[in-house]
């Protein structure tokens, strides 16, 4: 049977559950592991897999949970994969809280709409790793702003840099 070829899928997770036919890009988690960059552009033409590539990097680097906050094994996704065979980078899957955006919808008619879905955008992120809360790796000042960010009672200031203040935590 042949596998079906995954026209307009960006997820990675789909793309393996449902057996799309797939060209494995998954060493690139190496190049950028080896790379050192503390940022990555990835510039390509439209429809060249750019969506697909930070798919497929987040399922590997997320701590992902439940939300009852019990971690999501996100290593099949990987089994049979070129990176699989490489131990010492498998070492850092599921180690990172990711912040995914997109902008492919920012299409808003004026900055007032689009800083609101940016600042509900960048709350659902930060709900999605509420999981922290429950830690004490936080000060009490910032576990007060990460609740008022993901409660989207936030100030203007505390959005702007919100993504600076995701550390190692």
């Amino acid at each position: 049977m042949k596998k079906p070829i995954p026209i307009g899928v960006e997820s990675y997770k789909k793309i393996v559950d449902k057996n799309y036919y797939y060209v494995d890009k998954t060493l690139f988690i190496k190049e950028i592991l080896d790379g050192g960059a503390q940022a990555i552009l990835l510039t390509r033409p439209r429809r060249f897999g750019k969506t697909l590539a930070l798919s497929m990097l987040q399922t590997f680097f997320e701590d992902e949970r439940e939300s009852s906050g019990d971690k999501i094994d996100n290593n099949a996704y990987f089994i049979g994969k070129k990176i699989f065979d490489c131990e010492k980078y498998r070492l850092k899957q599921g180690k990172y809280p990711v912040i995914h955006f997109t902008l492919k919808s920012a299409k808003q008619p004026n900055y007032e709409m689009a800083y609101n879905v940016l600042q509900k955008s960048i709350s659902e992120e930060y709900g999605r790793h509420s999981y922290i809360l429950r830690g004490s790796d936080l000060r009490p000042d910032e576990r007060q702003r990460f609740e008022d960010i993901i409660k989207g009672n936030a100030d203007k200031d505390d959005y702007a840099t919100a993504l600076a203040f995701c550390r190692d935590v």
